[in-house]
């Protein structure tokens, strides 16, 4: 059997199966939080199992490291005078040569693109390939008690630290919600944090919408569907709160059942009672505006321009399956010092 090229969840099982085979080995930039239950059936790295990773650029955290049995671990390694941006797996069942790092993003979540190409054993290249993984390994250094205390507690935003004649040097990165949350909550003046699981039915959200539009026709603030104007909603239902309490502006952190993280930023409009479930039932509805990210100035209080969306999703993400569980806010609206306080980040 020849060369594979491999992409999607094709490309993530061959690495999990190649990672089940004798004499594993792995020359991989970031490791994640999580990898080892990415790759491993029993969440476990076996003991045989050799490791190149790359902590030059500030992707592997702490909490990784320590999965892998640092710093007691001789076979986790990493190069310390050069950046290593390699992804490879291999054991006596062949290699994958990939764009993929052990991570959740990477391996699971499906909204990442990787690809790669599975190597049979035996061939000149899987021997090439494994040659080279020998070579870099007796290279690299373990990744002692001094390595483990310079690596990042969590993921920085740009994912760039860099080292210089061993001095670090970081970017100034936008700030991610987690950052501003652990260094200034206050930041957050009069925005809140929403944390949800459930999903709105489409009964329920059709019933707020109708009962929205009656309320822009009777107000004389009707728009065509279409129109740029149009206002995008978005629903909250069945939570017990008074709308007096409901936060005029808040950030809604949604957890989706695969375990990502969906954000928005919103501002309140209308709370609407008595909404039809479809079922004989009713609920009672928050309706939110959606905004766009970022908007910045009066339109969102007085909050200062955050990293990308898709940034603040994925640490979040990541935060959520290896430093605190969601359930320990699902459900809440939070002001920032609650929010950090439940999120256990002080």
């Amino acid at each position: 059997m020849g060369t594979k090229y491999l992409t999607g969840k094709r490309l993530a099982k061959c690495i999990r199966l190649v990672m089940a085979g004798d004499e594993p080995k792995m020359c991989v930039a970031f490791l994640g939080p999580n990898w080892a239950e990415e790759l491993f059936d029993d969440g476990a790295p076996p003991k045989e199992l050799r490791v190149v990773c790359d902590l030059r650029m500030g992707m592997t955290v702490r909490a990784a490291l320590c999965v892998g049995g640092a710093p007691n671990n001789d076979r986790l390694r990493h190069l310390p005078n050069r950046e290593m941006h390699a992804k490879v797996y291999a054991s006596a069942t062949g290699a994958v040569i990939c764009s993929a790092n052990a991570s959740h993003a990477a391996l699971s979540s499906g909204k990442r693109i990787e690809d790669g190409v599975w190597l049979p054993p035996g061939g000149k290249a899987y021997c090439k390939a494994a040659s080279t993984f020998d070579e870099r390994f007796g290279k690299a250094v373990p990744v002692d008690a001094d390595a483990l205390a310079r690596a990042p507690e969590y993921l920085e935003a740009s994912g760039a630290t860099i080292v210089d004649r061993g001095q670090p040097h970081r970017f100034a990165p936008p700030t991610t919600i987690l950052q501003l949350l652990r260094q200034e909550a206050k930041a957050f003046k009069g925005i809140w944090f929403v944390f949800s699981k459930e999903n709105v039915s489409r009964a329920v959200q059709e019933g707020a919408k109708a009962a929205m539009d009656v309320e822009e026709q009777v107000n004389g603030n009707a728009t065509r569907d279409g129109d740029a104007r149009q206002p995008r909603y978005d629903y909250f239902a069945d939570w017990d709160l008074k709308e007096s309490v409901w936060p005029a502006l808040f950030i809604s952190v949604h957890q989706s059942s695969d375990g990502d993280i969906n954000l928005g930023m919103r501002r309140h409009l209308r709370f609407i009672l008595d909404v039809s479930d479809g079922k004989g039932g009713t609920e009672d509805v928050f309706v939110a505006a959606k905004v766009r990210w970022n908007i910045g100035g009066g339109a969102f209080g007085d909050l200062r321009r955050l990293d990308t969306v898709s940034r603040c999703e994925a640490e979040l993400a990541e935060w959520f399956q290896n430093g605190s569980s969601f359930d320990n806010v699902a459900g809440q609206a939070l002001d920032a010092v609650g929010a950090r306080k439940a999120l256990a980040l002080s």
